[in-house]
Parts: structure tokens; sequence; C-alpha cells
């Protein structure tokens, strides 16, 4: 066994025999055999059975003969041999990865109670939570099969027999098709919808879990061939792990932003200017909603920035039309942002609207704030809110509810009958 794997070498076609013993005093983290594990190999090969490989407590050994001697002859023994190799390394890990499961899970609970919204229309955060939820059940599928075996083959071996180990595969083959589904949609919403900053964030992810995996495991490695005592090497080995994901994640978050700061994730043809030591960058994307819509604006200088995330569910689109910072009389300089949900599933547009409206009048702790029904017909929409500040009265803020899509827009002006119109032709036809 090496570190990635097993090695398999071509050999000429033959009749072999194989037999998987546990050795429960071995160790992943052993330089190299015992020597008392050395005499259970010798013993083994004077039988006939030849050592293959070995992984920790697994011993995997063949033999050429028909009918050779099995290398286990009593049944409570190996039965005891399987479950205490189990304990030191199967259920432990099992185990450890049930509570994380159930631990990311409570945070994924959390954040959709929380930010119901976010959460759906976000496909990596989907997929985090569904991929704990199938890890979630992969680990207590594995531990159930594996205690209710244990308890039936040791009333077996009492009575000399050896209970056949059940198989899990084609469950792990579900778990697996599951996993690599919810992996493919993730990368292809990851290249469509992605800006830069997540597509950069994504492609430092996928080299960040393999490179600590790699290190970790050369590390223990190293030790192994270093001849490290097993304590040694275990406690070298997790606090690699603890030192090497901290220093890694810590470099990735430093790198994103200066990255973001420094314009380096702009493309190619979007330009940058500088403002109080910061660089920004000039977007120019397309907006179904512009401030040119609505009047003659005599300013060329307009950053048009469109952000968000959409899945199955939801679809959270962001759009922001603002002046550069250093615009001269940048405050009377028209500006307009709104947010678009698009619910794709009907059963969630009630949620959504309570969403929204909750998160404006119950969230901010400094003004109270409160959605005020108004005549949605001049926005051609189902229903229409504004907002109301208890110290400074109405806001140019609504909330616009339409057949499939809510938007909350925020004018720097109060916008006419007429402008109203234009919101619902506009974004109908998106």
């Amino acid at each position: 066994m090496q570190l990635f794997g097993w090695i398999y070498r071509r050999i000429e076609p033959k009749v072999i025999k194989f037999s998987v013993s546990y050795y429960p005093k071995a160790s992943e983290y052993d330089p190299e055999p015992s020597e008392e594990q050395k005499m259970f190999h010798d013993f083994c090969a004077h039988t006939g059975w030849k050592l293959a490989c070995t992984s920790a407590q697994m011993q995997i050994f063949y033999n050429e003969e028909e009918n050779p001697t099995p290398i286990e002859t009593e049944p409570e023994l190996e039965v005891e041999a399987i479950h205490a190799s189990a304990k030191k390394g199967f259920i432990s890990s099992y185990i450890l990865l049930t509570v994380l499961a159930l631990l990311q899970g409570a945070l994924f609970v959390s954040s959709l109670l929380g930010a119901p919204i976010g959460v759906l229309s976000n496909p990596s955060r989907l997929m985090a939570g569904f991929s704990f939820l199938l890890l979630f059940i992969l680990c207590v599928v594995e531990l159930v099969c594996y205690f209710n075996w244990h308890s039936k083959a040791k009333k077996a071996a009492e009575h000399g027999e050896f209970l056949k180990v059940p198989s899990t595969s084609k469950f792990q083959r579900i778990i697996l098709v599951a996993a690599f589904i919810s992996l493919v949609y993730w990368v292809i919403n990851f290249i469509v919808c992605g800006d830069n900053i997540q597509r950069w964030i994504g492609i430092l992810m996928c080299i960040y879990i393999p490179a600590v995996f790699i290190i970790v495991n050369a590390t223990k490695e190293f030790l192994k061939h270093r001849k490290a005592a097993r304590g040694v090497n275990r406690t070298v080995t997790t606090l690699t792990s603890f030192l090497v994901s901290f220093a890694l994640m810590g470099l990735i978050v430093f790198v994103t932003f200066y990255a973001s700061s420094n314009g380096l994730l702009a493309n190619k043809e979007e330009e940058t200017y500088e403002h109080n030591g910061m660089t920004w960058i000039i977007h120019q994307d397309e907006l179904p909603l512009t401030v040119e819509d609505f009047m003659e604006v005599d300013y060329d200088g307009y950053i048009k920035e469109r952000s968000g995330n959409e899945s199955l569910l939801l679809g959270q689109l962001e759009m922001k039309q603002r002046p550069r910072f250093d615009a001269d009389d940048y405050t009377d300089i028209p500006q307009l942002e709104y947010t678009i949900v698009v619910v794709k599933i009907p059963a969630l547009y009630d949620m959504c609207k309570e969403r929204l409206i909750y998160e404006q009048e119950e969230l901010y702790l400094i003004h109270e704030l409160e959605y005020k029904q108004e005549d949605a017909t001049p926005w051609g929409a189902n229903e229409a809110y504004r907002l109301y500040d208890s110290n400074s009265g109405a806001s140019n803020e609504y909330l616009l509810c339409y057949d499939d899509f809510l938007v909350e827009i925020n004018f720097s002006w109060e916008p006419t009958v007429e402008q109203m119109a234009v919101v619902g032709e506009k974004l109908g036809r998106n």
C-alpha cells in the first residue's frame, strides 16, 4: 500500500487464495512491523500464506495451494481481533466523522434559518450541506451494519461458526454517485455563473484540500522511513495537520484579499482606478434596469456591477449602478441598487417575501423600520411595499412582488408614477 492507494502488479494467471487477517496491536504510524508481528508473518509463511501487503491492522496474505489451511481457525478469536482492530481505526474514525457531519449540519441549518435566501441560492453552500448529509448517512449506515454484524458474529462464534461480514459496496456506490452528481452541478454552476472572486476561491480550495492531504501523509511516511516511534509520529503528524490547515487557509484569505484590493481579479477588459489607497474595478456589467431607463443623466463614469448566486431552487442577483468614488459631487449623481430574488420553486415564494420583510423590519436595531403596503398598480406588480423609518419617515426603498420573482429596489431619488411603470416593463421581460 502506497501513499495514495494500492498498486497492483501484473503476474501470470493462476488460482490464488487470499486471506485478510487483523493484527490489533499494529498501527499506521509504526515505522516497521514489531517482533511479535514478524513472528505472526513467519507463522503464516510456514503454513503457505505469504504476506501481500498491510494497512495498519489489516494484513493481507495469499496462498497458491489448492486447499490451504485457514490462518484463523478459532471464530471467537477472529471476531475479537476484528473488533479490537475496528475500535482502533474504523469505529473511532466513523464516530468522529459522524460528530463532524452533525456539527456541520447544525451550522448549515443555522445558516438556513438565519439567511435562507442566501443559502438556497448558493450552489456551493447547498453542495456543502448535501455533502455533509451524505457523510452522516454513510457513517451511520456503516456503523449500524458493523455493530449489527458484531453482535450476531459473537453469538455465531460461540457455536464455532464465523459469520461473513456484510458488504455495503452497493450502498457506497450510491453515495459516491450522489456526491459526484452534486460536484458536477457545482462545477458547471461555478464555471457558468461564478464571478472572478468565486472562481479564484474555488480554485484555491481545490488546491487546499489535496495539499493538506499530501503534506500530512508525506509527513507521516517520512517519519516512518526515519524510524520514528509510533507516539512521536502520531503527535507530529497531528500537529502538522492543524498547523498546515490553518496556515494554508490564512494564506488563501490573505492572497484573496490582496488580489481583490489591488484589482488583480479584474477581467482583462475591465479598467481600474485608485481611491483612498485602494484599487477599484470599473465594472461594466449588463444590467436589466439602469438609471438611464428613468432619466437623462449628464454623467458617463458609472460603474455597473452585477453579482449574486443562482441554484436550482432560487436566484439572488444584486445589481448596483453608482458613480466612481472619486467623482465630483458624488452624492448628487443618481444611483440605483436593486436585488432580484428569482423563485424557481413556488412553495418557496411566501418564505422569501416574509424573509425580505423580516430582514428590514427586525434586524436593524438603531432605527425602527416598517414596510407599509402601497398600490402595486403603477409598478405592474402583484404587491408593493414601501419602507418607512421611524425617524425620517418614508424612504425610497421598495419591495415589489411579481409572479415568480421579488425585487428590493432602492432609488437615490423619489420615483414618479411613470418611472415606477418602467420597473415592471424592464424587469418583467428578464
